[in-house]
């Protein structure tokens, strides 16, 4: 059944019969040809009693709460016009704008997730998406709603893979005793080395020297990496140090939730579920995601102290035994505050995957297509 969800819409309650036909009409209007055409989408639309939105949002609702959103997002970020050019720079948001490669104007589309029509919504309708909604017009009213049947073939198989790894992470006990060293094997290139100086990915000065950063690597026990996407940025003569040689193809095996960059993820695999996850949880795993960043770059070689306003970005020193512990126990309390993140998107995942569980599509690692792609 259609419920009508009040709020401060002058219009009256949807009448449930009239949408139900709405919906079940053969010709509806979608948001993405492409979809439409993909003989791996799955074969199931409005007709499909599952793909149906249960409840309807007012116009005067869901548009301010969008708002709100959209504002929350600004101030996260800092305020004013957001583009990826802005943060180029910045230690803190250039890594999430440029590393994560997504548009910026995802971050401020609103989604009530699935189940929910909302009312007076449109497909020209900025504060949407442009990709993943179904549209609707009855007698002059329009109404959206986030369509899972909107999913090629190819991101189904990603958006399971995403989820055999996040359960995966799960799992696993932390592993707290990396000590950030990630960041120093990437530039790691002793005096004696045969391969070419290794590239610098940030545009930042260091706060040591060439022979000091190279010296933290060469006195630590091994480094502790369990992160293929830190991992595959080593130096070559770095790679080998590691105490486990990374792969994609393995990276099920490893991943664990005591890793920072494992928890940064936890946006880029709520970007991949966009936009049939509540935009509302955006902002809580980007506003993590910053956080894990912060320790990230006061654990490095960089030299960022008094970069980035609002954010204290003075060095945890992991050379020395005092700057490991510190480390340690803020990495600690990442990892407890990305546990409650982790489980509700896992959740999210689920309540998605519910509508292709007749699919026979499999996960899909990262890098890989599918025959038909």
């Amino acid at each position: 059944a259609l419920v009508a969800v009040r709020g401060n819409s002058s219009k009256s309650s949807i009448n449930m019969r009239s949408f139900s036909k709405i919906l079940s009409r053969p010709k509806f209007r979608r948001s993405s040809s492409q979809c439409a055409r993909d003989p791996r989408m799955q074969a199931s639309s409005v007709r499909d009693p599952r793909m149906q939105p249960s409840h309807v949002i007012s116009e005067g609702e869901w548009r301010k709460q969008a708002e709100m959103e959209a504002e929350n997002m600004r101030r996260l970020l800092g305020g004013g016009n957001i583009s990826r050019g802005k943060y180029t720079k910045h230690p803190i948001y250039n890594f999430i704008f440029e590393y994560y490669m997504f548009k910026p104007k995802t971050l401020f589309r609103y989604s009530p997730g699935l189940g929910k029509a909302l009312e007076g919504a449109s497909s020209e309708d900025p504060h949407l998406s442009s990709r993943g909604f179904s549209f609707q017009d009855s007698e002059g009213e329009t109404y959206a709603w986030a369509d899972p049947s909107l999913v090629t073939g190819q991101r189904l198989g990603s958006i399971r893979w995403a989820q055999d790894l996040l359960k995966a992470t799960s799992d696993r006990k932390p592993e707290l005793f990396c000590h950030g060293l990630h960041e120093w094997a990437m530039l790691y290139h002793p005096e004696k080395s045969t391969f070419e100086p290794p590239h610098k990915y940030q545009s930042l000065p260091l706060r040591v020297t060439q022979k000091e950063l190279n010296d933290v690597v060469d006195k630590a026990d091994g480094i502790r990496c369990t992160h293929f996407d830190a991992y595959r940025f080593f130096s070559k003569d770095a790679t080998p140090r590691n105490n486990v040689q990374l792969t994609r193809q393995t990276q099920l095996e490893f991943e664990q939730p005591g890793c920072l960059h494992a928890n940064m993820d936890l946006f880029k695999w709520t970007v991949k579920l966009t936009p049939w996850i509540p935009s509302h949880f955006l902002y809580t795993t980007l506003k993590h995601a910053i956080a894990c960043r912060v320790l990230d770059m006061r654990a490095s070689p960089y030299d960022v102290e008094g970069m980035g306003e609002g954010f204290d970005l003075s060095p945890i020193q992991i050379e020395t035994v005092e700057g490991q512990a510190e480390y340690q126990r803020t990495q600690a309390e990442l990892w407890k505050q990305a546990q409650p993140i982790r489980a509700q998107l896992i959740k999210y995942y689920e309540e998605f995957l519910t509508y292709h569980e007749d699919s026979d599509i499999g996960p899909l690692t990262p890098g890989t297509r599918t025959a038909s792609s």
